[in-house]
């Protein structure tokens, strides 16, 4: 052991003896800071790996002065010890699929935890066997989706599972969160005894969406404040000023504000049968991950315009070609429910705090159709504008998915010399698939020790 110690303290030196000697001047340059920090994330979550299977082993052989020296180590919070010797346990457990992933380096520590938050809300009743066919599903989306994602996937991978346990499991869930909510709501003013008051709370989901909705409908826009003395205030700044403008609104006259020359509208995406029956949930657009139960989307429903986002509803005319410049109410809803917030890969912009981008601008012959519209926060709008002075390999581009229809974008040279197409996260959230049966043994019931082959570190 002390021999691998003494060869990994020189393997890192050499590297960063490397880092140190690094320069940045070329392309090629570029590459290999690529290469070195790619190999870095891989590295990173071995030593993370074989840290955690250390003390997992420490604790399967109740050796506990390793765990006692983890929790009083100086280089580390009490908390963080506590998380990890968790974490390890976990691993050495139920995850032993994940264990063996962060041995090999392919998902972070992070990545990893994510998984196992979600993996642990589902139903004690699931054997060993359907666990590991989770793990193995959700490895496979672990180069595209990040630990937040990856712990909304875990939690919904029940639902292809069974779906018809896992509605009855989800609509029981529901019901709890909701009491649980309605009973915790709470709004706190408290002055700082600095000239200002500090505002706290909590409400429930539908209630929170609402308030949402009409600030996001009475939020001011930055380029309103242009000439005033101090600097244009960020979102969280407007946000306040929205506050202020809707609670002069019901002072004055009681009336709801209006968005664009309607009532703010929370839209709620569920099949009519469930909206007028009992059923699992509503997903509410703009919050992801985020659900209703069927009674409180028919309680929305009583007093919010229902927008049908239905493609080809003579209703709400979808495609308007060249005859408005602007996007009509129909098409912005069905741009909602296709894009779900800003589709600019990572971005977490909400749908209303988003704007509908042409793709083909309409200065150039581009028509107001959801085949050329997309929708994006105003910084990735600025910034996927197209430039008629600069070469299209330069730019951003935005094309869509034969298959799925999502859009996809393709970067420019400067930040991906292949150019390799992306697409936001949420939309492989969205297409995840039910996992496959399990091939090969599954791991002994935890107190069955298996013999192990050698690390392949051990000479």
């Amino acid at each position: 052991m002390i021999d691998i110690a003494r060869e990994l303290e020189r393997a890192v030196e050499a590297a960063c003896d490397h880092v140190r000697a690094l320069t940045i001047t070329t392309d090629d340059d570029v590459a290999q800071v690529n290469a070195l920090l790619d190999c870095l994330h891989v590295t990173e979550a071995q030593l993370a790996g074989m840290r955690l299977q250390l003390l997992g082993e420490a604790q399967l052989a109740g050796a506990a002065a390793v765990s006692e020296r983890v929790r009083s180590s100086s280089r580390t919070t009490t908390s963080e010890a506590s998380a990890a010797i968790r974490l390890a346990t976990d691993l050495s457990d139920r995850f032993w699929i994940l264990a063996d992933a962060l041995k090999d380096g392919s998902i972070s520590v992070a990545q990893a935890e994510a998984i196992i938050h979600g993996l642990k809300r589902l139903p004690a009743s699931l054997g060993r066997h359907d666990l590991e066919r989770c793990q193995r599903q959700l490895l496979e989306y672990s180069e595209d989706l990040g630990p937040a994602e990856l712990r909304v996937a875990a939690m919904r991978i029940w639902e292809l599972l069974d779906p018809a346990g896992a509605e009855e499991l989800e609509a029981a869930r529901l019901a709890r969160e909701e009491r649980r909510a309605k009973a915790g709501r709470g709004f706190r003013l408290t002055p700082d005894f600095h000239g200002a008051m500090r505002i706290s709370g909590s409400l429930p989901m539908a209630d929170g969406a609402l308030l949402q909705a009409q600030l996001d409908a009475l939020m001011p826009s930055a380029a309103s404040y242009a000439g005033a003395d101090d600097v244009p205030p960020d979102a969280d700044a407007r946000r306040a000023d929205a506050l202020m403008t809707l609670a002069g609104i019901a002072a004055n006259a009681g009336e709801v504000p209006h968005h664009g020359g309607d009532r703010p509208h929370i839209h709620i995406t569920m099949p009519l049968a469930l909206l007028t029956n009992n059923g699992p949930g509503a997903a509410v657009f703009g919050f992801d991950g985020e659900t209703l139960s069927a009674g409180e989307a028919r309680r929305l429903a009583c007093d919010a315009g229902i927008i049908p986002i239905v493609l080809g509803s003579e209703s709400q005319p979808l495609d308007v070609g060249r005859e408005y410049r602007l996007v009509s109410k129909g098409i912005r809803a069905a741009l909602m429910h296709r894009d779900q917030g800003c589709a600019f890969p990572h971005c977490t912009a909400r749908p209303a705090a988003c704007e509908a981008h042409h793709i083909a601008p309409w200065w150039s012959g581009g028509g107001t159709s959801l085949d050329n519209l997309v929708l994006l926060c105003p910084y990735h709008h600025r910034l996927v504008e197209p430039d008629p002075d600069r070469p299209p390999e330069w730019q951003w581009r935005i094309e869509f998915h034969p298959d799925t229809g999502r859009p996809l974008f393709v970067p420019p040279r400067n930040v991906d010399p292949g150019r390799r197409p992306r697409q936001h996260r949420r939309f492989t959230l969205n297409e995840m698939t039910a996992p496959p049966p399990s091939e090969g043994r599954v791991r002994p019931e935890p107190g069955v020790r298996e013999l192990r082959t050698s690390p392949a570190w051990v000479s």
